[in-house]
């Protein structure tokens, strides 16, 4: 079948895919322990795998985006996409600089994205906020030809080992709500940072951590964009975030079929084969039928990113379908694996884990119900 992507981004895919198998997957104890290495990112940096949507006049690919959703749907289809987390889909991050960095910033930072040694983070998320993003504490006050920054961020993807930090900030506290939010650079090692990995239910590897700024100073030419530009430049993207997201979440369900199509297949019991039981059969048809669907929506909605009609609606109505479509097949899969499925070691039970995360980040499904449950209202 054509791809909607293109040739050349599906030749990217391979790479994308090899790299997984090569350098990723072989060492996933050892990343579940300590975390995704510095050094596997710089491999990453080799492969051509980072900087994406750096510009050709940067010595970037200059991709328009739809590399990082190619990357997404191989981290989900990747055993060893349970143990990393978000990994290279953090690279979503370079959009910012892209788009709305200084000459000076992307002349810094490019080299450093493309080549692996930056790692990227997006510090968005407080304690007291959640999920209301734009209600940020964190400030960021001018005190002559510096920002000082105090607050406290968490759930940060890559945050624990991140040296490019893109900082929402409050920098005129006067103005609530998005209008006052500002996205500010904080390199890792700035003094007053201190990052801190925080464990969770899955993603042994995934390096997620919190951040705390007790009076950190940079200068004022580390504000990416404008003053109180943070959600103008978080709304530019939101589209290939709601897309990625459901590119691994398809991906996800296709890796957890397979790997139980297997297990049904060589596993016995009462001396056949778990396969060749009918309720076996229905229930692989039905995860089955949920993944071709899958696949025909987000091709869809690859058509609408690339076409410019992708919209907010477009993007909350496959956050929910795909978040809730991943959590449901996946638990049909564990429950053909039986016991091995519950062994925190066994493949379904990381991807189970790991695909719960999903009617959760980017917005929790209950808030994308509410934020189309408003057009109802305003229509009426």
């Amino acid at each position: 079948m054509k791809s909607v992507y293109g040739e050349e981004l599906e030749m990217f895919r391979g790479s994308v895919r090899a790299f997984y198998r090569n350098e990723v997957e072989p060492h996933v104890k050892e990343f579940e322990a300590n975390g995704v290495s510095r050094e596997l990112w710089r491999k990453a940096g080799e492969a051509g795998l980072l900087g994406v949507c750096v510009p050709e006049e940067y010595g970037g690919p200059g991709d328009q985006g739809l590399a990082i959703v190619i990357g997404s749907e191989e981290l989900g289809y990747s055993p060893a996409g349970a143990t990393v987390g978000a990994f290279l889909g953090t690279d979503i991050c370079t959009l910012f600089l892209a788009a709305h960095g200084t000459e000076a910033q992307k002349r810094a930072w490019f080299p450093k994205i493309l080549s692996g040694e930056a790692i990227q983070c997006m510090g968005m998320t407080e304690p007291a906020t959640g999920s209301d993003a734009f209600q940020a504490r964190t400030t960021a006050i001018r005190d002559g030809d510096e920002y000082v920054i105090n607050g406290s961020k968490h759930y940060i993807s890559n945050g624990y080992k991140a040296n490019l930090i893109y900082v929402i900030a409050r920098t005129d506290p006067e103005v609530r709500g998005a209008k006052g939010l500002s996205v500010i650079i904080v390199p890792g090692g700035t003094p007053g940072l201190e990052q801190r990995r925080m464990k969770t239910m899955g993603y042994a590897g995934g390096d997620t951590g919190e951040l705390f700024f007790n009076g950190v100073r940079v200068p004022l030419s580390n504000l990416v964009g404008q003053e109180g530009g943070a959600a103008r430049m978080f709304h530019s993207i939101m589209a290939l975030d709601r897309l990625q997201v459901c590119s691994r979440a398809l991906m996800e369900a296709k890796l957890g079929f397979e790997m139980t199509l297997d297990f049904v297949r060589q596993r016995k019991i009462f001396g056949q084969r778990v396969v060749d039981f009918q309720n076996t059969q229905f229930k692989l048809a039905e995860v089955e039928a949920q993944i071709e669907v899958g696949r025909a929506y987000l091709d869809s909605l690859v058509e609408k990113f690339r076409d410019r009609s992708f919209t907010d609606r477009d993007g909350s109505v496959c956050k929910i379908w795909f978040a809730d479509m991943v959590k449901r097949t996946v638990d049909e899969c564990l429950q053909l694996w039986g016991g091995a499925g519950w062994m925190d070691g066994s493949p379904i039970s990381r991807l189970y884990t790991a695909t719960r995360l999903h009617p959760i980040h980017v917005g929790p499904n209950e808030l994308h119900k509410s934020l189309m449950g408003r057009a109802y209202v305003r229509a009426s």
